[in-house]
């Protein structure tokens, strides 16, 4: 019968559960278990998981060799219980007559370990998944054509999008001279706005050539506001990041979208998550204001378990003196939607075993 062993499985995932993470500095993760007085230290978050377990099996053979029960299996007159103990106690009366130097057993070659998903990854962290990202593949393709189109062409856009932005609050239509644009910005944004009605995303748009004046009227359904106010960037930092991942043939999971509930009860949406295989990277995006969201995000780092290097905040139009004073503030890997990437792959490779 299994069933005692079980109880020795689920302690030690239990306690695994509490354990706190965090990064002291470059290549110096920290993972403890206060309640039992173990601390580990090492250069990755994986290898500090792994320690910190290890450091926990030991402690637990350490108190069933002594026979002492440890904190949370007590339980008098669980039969479970009473069988597991009996086995642990004859299991060291054996190994105490066994011959001093015993040949060792043959090891097998240990077996590859299979990548946690996303949402297992999430659960090992105490963490409640609500709602996980469900895709319509027709819609999907759209908008992050949409997405790929205006990320890949902001520049160029900026002025569009920042008087789309605002109209999208009064819900009235808006006017934009192009007059002193270059050709490149004509270009794009006429055929944006052309994207953007072919789809009813805009109820109307107009471009006159003469006056190089485009107006146009945003829908005033909640999926286009949401989408156009902030979710397309979302999209396109997890579109750009498959499309990397692809292109170097590394095995990975990316996902929009997870609604959560933390440890401590908070809920919570996560913009990106990705995973490399038994890494994961955590990206939020804002077009706009970030200030009142900045230090929710740092702490939520921690409760994550991840470092600065896998903790990505993607700011619309950052300046990159001031990603990196914010940076170096609050300890999040502060980026724009142009060089968001190499900052993914500069991690990655700092993460390479």
């Amino acid at each position: 019968m299994l069933g005692p062993v079980g109880v020795l499985t689920r302690y030690l995932e239990s306690a695994m559960a509490q354990a706190r993470y965090d990064l002291l500095g470059p290549k110096r993760f920290v993972a403890e278990l206060p309640e039992f007085g173990l601390k580990v230290e090492a250069e990755h978050l994986e290898a500090a998981r792994r320690a910190l377990r290890e450091a926990l099996e030991a402690w637990l053979l350490e108190a069933l060799r002594s026979g002492l029960t440890p904190p949370g299996l007590e339980g008098e007159g669980d039969p479970v219980r009473a069988r597991f103990f009996a086995l642990a106690g004859e299991m060291w009366r054996l190994l105490k007559g066994a011959p001093a130097e015993a040949p060792p057993k043959p090891q097998e070659a240990p077996r590859p370990k299979r990548p946690a998903s996303l949402e297992e990854w999430l659960q090992g962290l105490g963490i409640q998944v609500v709602r996980k990202p469900q895709e319509e593949e027709e819609k999907e393709k759209v908008l992050t054509r949409l997405a790929l189109f205006l990320g890949d062409r902001y520049p160029s856009l900026e002025k569009l999008y920042e008087r789309l932005k605002q109209s999208l609050s009064t819900k009235r239509q808006f006017e934009l001279s192009l007059s002193e644009a270059s050709q490149e910005e004509i270009a794009n944004s006429t055929q944006f706005c052309t994207m953007l009605k072919q789809y009813a995303l805009l109820t109307s748009y107009h471009y006159k050539s003469e006056e190089r004046r485009i107006r146009a009227k945003a829908s005033t359904e909640g999926w286009v506001q949401n989408f156009l106010t902030g979710g397309w960037l979302e999209r396109y930092v997890a579109e750009r990041l498959r499309k990397y991942l692809r292109s170097k043939n590394l095995p990975h999971e990316v996902a929009v979208g997870y609604q959560l509930v933390l440890p401590n009860g908070e809920a919570m949406e996560l913009d990106v998550l990705v995973r490399v295989g038994e890494k994961v990277y955590w990206f939020e995006a804002k077009t706009g204001e970030f200030q009142a969201h900045i230090a929710k995000y740092a702490g939520l780092k921690k409760v994550l378990g991840l470092s600065q290097k896998e903790s990505f905040l993607v700011l619309l139009g950052m300046d990159k003196a001031r990603a990196k004073e914010l940076s170096a503030l609050h300890g999040l890997t502060v980026v724009n939607q142009a060089n968001f990437l190499e900052a993914f792959q500069e991690a990655l490779e700092g993460n390479a075993p």
